[in-house]
Parts: structure tokens; C-alpha cells; sequence
């Protein structure tokens, strides 16, 4: 019997812990979704003419690239797989408002070693 209340009351805190924690994910990930690419670094990229760091293109670069590091996919190696994965690129800085000028930029590290041959 005190084996079962234990049971019990050590389910309860698990489960009690397991909503808190997936409550904190939650409050993260709308913050991350609310967030604009480069809150928190105002100082680096500033210039008295461009104050947000705005018109620094490799400020933009670092900053869409950080965001879109782990949402981008690997390119495929089969060609027939190429269409797909540029129109996951493509929804993917549509969703996320990444910057033309930066969109070449950042896709150019997912390339593979054929494609890269071709862009160089």
C-alpha cells in the first residue's frame, strides 16, 4: 500500500514537472517567433549613419544565419530531389523574413561539394 502512494506521489510531481518544463518550452518558442533577427546585440553593426545595424549586410548575414542555422535543410545528393528541397528553402525565409540581399549567403554553406564547384 505505501509502495503504491509513493508511486503515486512521485507520478504526480514527474507529471507536475513535465507540464511546467513544456509550459517554459512553450513561453520560449512564442518568444523566438516574436523576436526580430538581432534584439539583444543593438551594438554591434551600429554606425552613426544606421543606427539598428540595418544596412550592414554582414550584420544581416550573421544575424539570419544564426536564426535559419538549425531550420534549413542539408542539400540533397539526388537530383531529383533538388525542387523540393529549393522550395523548402524558399518557404522557409518566406516565413521567416530573411532578407534578399542575405537569402544566397546563407544558402551557400548547404550546398554540396558538386554544387559549390558550380558557384565558384
Amino acid at each position: 500500500m505505501e509502495f503504491k502512494e509513493r508511486k503515486a506521489e512521485r507520478d504526480a510531481r514527474l507529471k507536475a514537472e513535465q507540464v511546467k518544463l513544456d509550459h517554459e518550452i512553450s513561453l520560449k518558442e512564442l518568444k523566438a517567433r516574436q523576436a526580430k533577427p538581432g534584439d539583444g546585440e543593438r551594438i554591434n553593426g551600429q554606425t552613426p549613419f544606421d543606427p539598428n545595424g540595418a544596412g550592414n549586410l554582414a550584420l544581416q548575414t550573421k544575424r539570419f544565419g544564426e536564426m535559419m542555422r538549425h531550420v534549413l535543410p542539408k542539400m540533397p545528393f539526388k537530383s531529383a530531389e533538388l525542387p523540393q528541397f529549393f522550395e523548402a528553402v524558399e518557404k522557409l525565409y518566406a516565413i521567416y523574413k530573411v532578407s534578399a540581399k542575405v537569402q544566397a549567403k546563407i544558402l551557400i554553406p548547404l550546398l554540396t561539394a558538386q554544387a559549390k564547384s558550380l558557384v565558384s
